[in-house]
């Protein structure tokens, strides 16, 4: 039997900045904010969501330290002329 999990994190990439939105989890048929946000927020940043710059990539190495199987996918979607977001989705899964 194969257990797996799904995250995300969606990114507004614009000319002046960019908003790292708290990852999210798949959680049955829906979407929720991770609990333990805490793990994978960078360090570095205080500042609002800055405090979530890279977690998707932090995120995966947590699961892959604790075994898991892991793959991370990223689309691009253009929002108008200087601004378009970016998906990040991390798979994770492992035997049971």
């Amino acid at each position: 039997m194969q257990k797996s999990i799904e995250l995300c994190q969606l990114v507004a990439r614009a000319i002046s900045h960019t908003t790292w939105n708290i990852p999210r989890i798949r959680d049955g048929n829906r979407w929720r904010n991770i609990v333990n946000s805490h793990l994978v927020e960078n360090p570095n940043r205080i500042n609002g969501h800055d405090a979530f710059e890279d977690s998707i990539f932090r995120a995966e190495k947590i699961m892959q330290a604790r075994g898991w199987e892991t793959d991370i996918t990223d689309t691009q979607e253009q929002c108008h002329e200087h601004l378009y977001y970016q998906h990040y989705r991390l798979k994770c899964w492992k035997e049971a």
